[in-house]
């Protein structure tokens, strides 16, 4: 393939990404314990189960709205990030988490199949020592509006309300 047609065959764009840094008063340890108590957990096998019976797409919703919990949100995965990198001799407590919530993803992704780089998201809890510690994500409805489709911004703001109520959940337990 000759260079112009390799470039054809690329797109870029550029947007505003908003990242929300939030520093809590509670340690490291325990923001954590608190993020995961205050979030649903997407288990692998209830996923793998739904398919393997071929689970209609109500089901699918009433189980995924279980898991939500309170906040309509669930762990999909999780990195300890400061495990290994630890290993360098200079200790790190971090670990970034990807949340959301699968029926969301479905309206999202249906409208623009390029938001699945998007949802689920990113948040990362980590600790800065003495100043304490941290949550950190970048706000869904900026990174959905990335791709240009006015018909997500319900999407995006419905993300960053749920995302800013669970913020608001572990603040309440400092």
């Amino acid at each position: 393939m000759s260079n112009s047609k390799l470039s054809d065959a690329f797109q870029s764009s550029t947007a505003g990404i908003e990242h929300v840094t939030v520093s809590m008063s509670l340690p490291y340890d325990r923001l954590v314990s608190a993020f995961e108590a205050e979030l649903g957990h997407l288990d692998p096998a209830v996923t793998k189960a739904l398919v393997e019976r071929r689970a209609s797409w109500g089901e699918v919703e009433k189980e995924i709205e279980r898991i939500g919990g309170v906040h309509g949100l669930m762990v999909i995965a999780s990195a300890n990030q400061g495990v290994v990198t630890s290993l360098s001799g200079k200790m790190k407590r971090c670990l970034l988490y990807l949340i959301g919530n699968p029926v969301i993803a479905d309206k999202i992704i249906a409208i623009d199949v390029r938001a699945s780089f998007y949802v689920p998201f990113r948040v990362a809890i980590f600790d800065r020592g003495n100043d304490g510690a941290v949550i950190s994500y970048e706000r869904p409805s900026s990174f959905l509006a990335a791709l240009g489709r006015p018909e997500l911004n319900e999407f995006g703001n419905l993300l960053d309300q749920k995302i800013e109520g669970l913020i608001g959940a572990l603040r309440k337990k400092a």
